[in-house]
């Protein structure tokens, strides 16, 4: 009775942390941004303040960097997406284009005459065009959209920033005298993972970024800022991330290449840039100290993306990381950092 008892209490708490994730998902997302901006700009705002000694100037610093940055890449992608959107009648040629000399090749091998496949393509290709042109422009109303939100983020970053020991001091009141010292380092080693984690991830996507723009110059690959801003950027979701990221070039290239042997070319070296992120900048440079089990990802991913929407789907995985490493410095949570963790030895 007393273990049905726990076990109740653990799924109402659940429920309630659900819901409030999922209600109060206005103010959380901006906020838990900001929260993983500020971490990773800690470093850098600590050593303007050794120049400075003022803790305005380093918080504001580092919010302008994130301005700077995210702003850039933002206006270069919208500005891209515009050029896309007033441009898909001529991608819409070049797909009929494919389609004929798919077609050709269709009836050499099938007994389906032209006029029955050019039936079926030209209908499919028209509404696919008409529904990529409505949900890139829907996408770009979304993107201009979250400017605002944006804006928010740079406030609390800001705010993170300059009373951040404010904050690690007012943590540090709920632990006992004795333990304060553990808790410091605790508190110490869930920063370093997490600012290693984003620090680690960016460089991943930067590194990709320019093996993606490279191979599109290479092969003259049209709209190549936004399918590398995109590309690299999508990466951010696990395993989800990765296979989008390399799809969308690929159907470029067989639709802008002069011929199948060149998008094939294109194809397998998308595929072994995807392999060499994915297997081997991954590995070495955000390397095994946030690794997480395969199967938490995925449920991160998916209950992000339920309460959060693509908001959820980034951001819960560096909070599991997290919750993760949280439970591997509780005694009552190991089992959960266990279960969190890619370690196949018990604790």
């Amino acid at each position: 009775m007393k273990n049905l008892k726990n076990i109740n209490q653990i799924l109402f708490f659940i429920v309630i942390v659900a819901a409030l994730l999922y209600f109060g998902s206005n103010f959380l997302i901006p906020f838990v941004f900001g929260i993983f901006f500020a971490t990773l700009l800690t470093p850098l705002s600590n050593l303007i303040e050794r120049l400075w000694d003022k803790r305005v100037i380093s918080s504001f610093l580092g919010t302008l960097v994130v301005l700077v940055v995210v702003g850039a890449l933002l206006f270069v992608f919208v500005h891209q997406i515009r050029l896309f959107v007033s441009d898909l009648s001529a991608i819409n040629d070049e797909v009929q284009t494919l389609i004929k000399s798919l077609q050709n090749k269709i009836t050499e091998t099938t007994s389906l005459s032209l006029e029955e496949q050019m039936n079926i393509w030209h209908s499919r290709s028209e509404g696919f065009v008409s529904s990529l042109e409505s949900g890139l422009t829907s996408f770009l109303e979304n993107t201009l959209n979250t400017t605002a939100g944006f804006f928010l983020v740079l406030v609390y970053v800001f705010l993170l920033l300059y009373y951040r020991n404010k904050i690690f001091e007012s943590i540090l009141m709920y632990v006992k005298k004795k333990n304060k010292e553990e808790a410091k380092e605790v508190l110490k080693g869930i920063s370093h993972v997490v600012y290693h984690y984003l620090w680690g991830r960016i460089k991943v996507m930067s590194i990709l970024a320019v093996m993606y723009y490279i191979t599109f110059l290479i092969f003259d690959i049209p709209y190549a800022l936004m399918l590398t801003i995109f590309g690299a950027l999508v990466t951010i979701i696990p395993y989800l991330g990765p296979f989008i990221s390399g799809v969308i070039p690929i159907l470029f290239s067989f639709i802008y290449l002069d011929n199948v042997q060149m998008a094939l070319l294109f194809s397998v070296i998308i595929v072994i840039e995807q392999l060499i992120e994915s297997y081997v900048l991954e590995p070495l440079i955000i390397g095994h100290e946030v690794k997480m089990n395969p199967l938490i990802v995925i449920i991160a991913i998916v209950l992000g993306s339920a309460i959060w929407g693509l908001a959820g789907m980034i951001l819960f995985v560096p909070i599991f990381a997290m919750i993760g490493i949280i439970s591997n410095h509780t005694a009552e949570l190991r089992p959960v950092g266990y279960l969190f963790g890619n370690s196949k030895k018990s604790v």
